[in-house]
């Protein structure tokens, strides 16, 4: 049996790092410590939706082709409980975190986000195991270098998400140095179930994440890397550091080798195997009014060209056009299939400005962004305002419109506007 080269490269420094983590630092414990700790926690998120839809647009078309809605205004109404429990005994963890989606009793879906348990050889080290969820790379909206990060959704990046199932052991040392303030390694193992039909995987297409971090003159810096047989293997680093008390700029940076590129060439769908460089740049600010503006600017080579954007819009009003029944849903696979996202294409700006409890109201905090597409010129606007009469409840009003031409990307939605209530309760 052949084992991969990083494979045996992070088990060496995994082992070397217990041991010295055991043989210098062992974790004493406190009577305090050795209490078992259990908290239960979560939310109930009740959200009404209403859309206004452009029954002109092809997404339309496709999405409603068998029975299209008599109206352009429809609506949602959903619940999701979230329930998470985390216990804690010396150097011993578990985390539960678990979310489920109500329509109906004939649409309802569970979604286990995290399952993992986590032991502390020493103050140096960690082991865990299951499922968890990473949050690689400094942006906000987009991360370049989330090698194992769930997809973030840029019109909410802070919701809570499924994690990955792995294994992970995570080394962290403080130094006393003028230049160099910390350092950490944190190595991922993500084996595969690739054996069609069965959940099986072959043991060589054992996935390897590594992310090395450092303090470094006070700016924080990591280097990582996604080492794979099957998938494209990615390299990047990115930085985070304080220019001013009340600034930070940050980015990212990634190379992506052999991965694979959809597009539409002459009304048929086309993939190819690109190396490609994903970037991204951003600022925070934080005035004296507690005003926060974040902005970022992000790149992906793997993205659309403003013609192939073209020609995939072109195939989706073919598609709605045919009179041949079974290619409006076969162009709605495709779409669905390989070009699912709210970022098709290459270049785009993202801006947001939240100002808590602005002009004395209390408890209320509004926030307006947007996601600007600058190949087409086309653009997302949303404004939200958080309400928090009492502890523990919260209530969201949340209107987003998409702007642009029908054959842009955000101009050629489905929906044209869309206003959200939601109710949320925690404990």
């Amino acid at each position: 049996m052949k084992f991969p080269k990083w494979f045996i490269i992070v088990l060496m420094l995994a082992s070397s790092a217990i041991v010295y983590g055991q043989e210098n630092e062992t974790l004493p414990f406190t009577e305090d410590e050795q209490e078992k700790k259990l908290e239960w926690n979560g939310n109930l998120d009740v959200k009404y939706s209403l859309f206004n839809m452009d029954q002109n647009s092809a997404q339309y078309k496709l999405q409603f082709f068998k029975d299209p809605p008599a109206t352009s205004m429809l609506s949602q109404y959903r619940i999701e409980p979230y329930l998470n429990a985390e216990y804690r005994t010396n150097g011993l963890g578990f985390v539960l975190k678990t979310h489920a989606s109500y329509y109906s009793d004939s649409n309802s879906r569970f979604d286990l986000f995290e399952a993992y348990a986590s032991f502390n050889p020493s103050f140096n080290t960690n082991l865990q195991a299951g499922k968890r969820v990473y949050s690689w790379g400094k942006g906000y909206a987009f991360n370049p270098v989330g090698f194992v990060n769930p997809v973030k959704d840029p019109e909410n990046p802070e919701l809570a998400q499924a994690g990955l199932l792995s294994a992970n052991f995570e080394y962290i040392k403080s130094i006393s140095s003028d230049a160099l303030q910390s350092f950490s390694f944190l190595a991922v193992l993500i084996p595969t179930t690739d054996i069609a039909g069965t959940s099986f995987g072959e043991f060589n297409n054992t996935d390897i994440a590594l992310k090395s971090s450092f303090l470094l003159w006070d700016t924080d810096i990591d280097l990582l890397a996604y080492y794979s047989v099957n998938k494209p293997k990615r390299f990047g680093f990115d930085f985070a550091r304080n220019i001013q008390d009340n600034i930070e700029i940050h980015g990212e940076l990634s190379f992506n080798q052999n991965i694979e590129k959809f597009a539409i060439i002459n009304n048929s769908l086309y993939n190819s195997r690109v190396d490609s460089y994903s970037y991204l740049i951003g600022l925070r600010y934080l005035d004296a009014s507690n005003t926060t503006i974040i902005a970022e600017y992000y790149h992906t080579g793997a993205g659309l060209s403003m013609d192939e954007y073209s020609q995939y819009s072109e195939f989706l009003k073919n598609g709605a056009a045919s009179s041949n029944p079974m290619v409006a849903p076969q162009t709605l696979n495709t779409s669905l299939t390989h070009f699912r996202g709210t970022t098709l294409m290459q270049d785009y700006l993202y801006l947001k400005v939240s100002q808590p409890e602005p002009f004395d109201w209390l408890y209320f905090t509004p926030s307006l962004y947007t996601i600007y597409n600058l190949i087409d010129n086309s653009f997302l606007l949303s404004f939200q305002m958080s309400y928090k009469p009492v502890t523990n409840t919260e209530f969201i009003f949340w209107t987003t419109m998409f702007v642009g031409d029908r054959s842009t990307e955000y101009g050629g939605k489905q929906v044209q506007q869309r206003m959200e209530l939601w109710m949320r309760v925690f404990f």
